[in-house]
Formats: C-alpha cells, sequence, structure tokens
C-alpha cells in the first residue's frame, strides 16, 4: 500500500511538472505572439502614415491647378480669415490652394508622429534619425512655398524654390526633390520590414 502511495505521488508529481511546463510554454508562445503583433501593427501603421505623408508631398507639388480647387480654396480662405475681402481672397487664390494643400501634410503628420511613438518605445530611438531627414525635406518644402507667396522672405531665386515646389510628373527621375522623398520614405519602409520579419 506504501509503494503504491509512493508510485502515486510520483506520477502526480510528473503530471503536475508537464502541466507547469505546458502552460508555460502556451503562456511564452501566447505572450510572443501578442508581442509580434503590437510589433506588425505599430510598423504597419507608421509605414501607411510615411507613404500617405509622401503622396500628400506629391499632392502639394502637383504643378496644375484645377478650377475646382481654386473655387474650394476661395471657399477654405473665406471661412479661415473671415476679416478678408473677396478681393483680396481672390488675389492670393493660388496662396489658399496650396495653404489648403499643405493641411493634408499637417494632418498626416500627426498620425506620423503618433505611430512614430509606438515604434520609437519597441526598437529605440534609431527610427528617429530615419525620420530626421524626411522632415527636414518637408521643412525646406515650405519654407519655399513661403519664400514663393512671400518674396520679402526669399533667400533663394525662382529657379531653385521652383525646383521644389513643382514637381516634374513626367520626368520624376530629374527632380531631385522626389527622389529624396522616395529615398528617405524607402529606409524607413525597408527598416521597418527587417524589423517584423
Amino acid at each position: 500500500m506504501e509503494k503504491y502511495l509512493i508510485v502515486k505521488d510520483i506520477v502526480t508529481f510528473i503530471l503536475s511538472a508537464v502541466g507547469l511546463y505546458i502552460a508555460g510554454s502556451g503562456l511564452w508562445t501566447w505572450k510572443k505572439q501578442i508581442t509580434g503583433k503590437k510589433e506588425f501593427e505599430a510598423a504597419y501603421d507608421l509605414n501607411y502614415a510615411i507613404l500617405e505623408l509622401r503622396e500628400a508631398v506629391k499632392h502639394v507639388r502637383h504643378p496644375a491647378i484645377w478650377p475646382s480647387e481654386s473655387l474650394s480654396a476661395i471657399q477654405y480662405a473665406k471661412n479661415k480669415y473671415p476679416d478678408k475681402t473677396e478681393d483680396e481672397i481672390g488675389k492670393d487664390s493660388h496662396a489658399y490652394v496650396y495653404e489648403m494643400r499643405w493641411d493634408k501634410i499637417r494632418e498626416t503628420f500627426t498620425k506620423v508622429d503618433a505611430h512614430l511613438l509606438a515604434v520609437e518605445v519597441l526598437w529605440g530611438k534609431e527610427i528617429l534619425n530615419l525620420v530626421k531627414p524626411l522632415r527636414k525635406k518637408i521643412n525646406e518644402l515650405n519654407i519655399a512655398l513661403k519664400q514663393y507667396f512671400q518674396p520679402k522672405l526669399m533667400t533663394k531665386d525662382y529657379m531653385e524654390i521652383d525646383d521644389i515646389i513643382y514637381g516634374r510628373l513626367d520626368d520624376e527621375e530629374n527632380d531631385n526633390f522626389s527622389k529624396s522623398i522616395n529615398e528617405y520614405t524607402s529606409k524607413i519602409d525597408e527598416y521597418l520590414k527587417d524589423k517584423i520579419k
């Protein structure tokens, strides 16, 4: 009887140890799965926001201004600057088109910054160094637009400013600004894809 109890205790102990091992493995796998899902979502969200930003920059740099866009910009200016007369708004309608277009960049940068925090929490500050040149390039576009519409602020000649402001839709290979934006977004894309392999 005593032998039977010892064997029973040993079997119970072994089964308990196996059960604990299986439970521990399950928790470890579950934790790894949750972490992997968070990493994937953070990388996806940031990458999507970066690509959205790239498209917003293309939209701002599009050389054509459609009549419907001009009308929308005039309405935009009337709502945003109620103290300006229609004549004042009409004179600067192109500036309001670009201001309205720039709102998309501002909105997208807000998304980028939110997702950037999540990626920084997961993988550290390296991502900030990859986003910095993109941010600097987009800031260059903002400054060029201000100088174009307020010539007294101008520090570059019109040709340099035009090369920054206007994209070359038919000749992107010779559009240095677009090439830089594409290069910076590609580096961010590669970094994020490497992190979730």
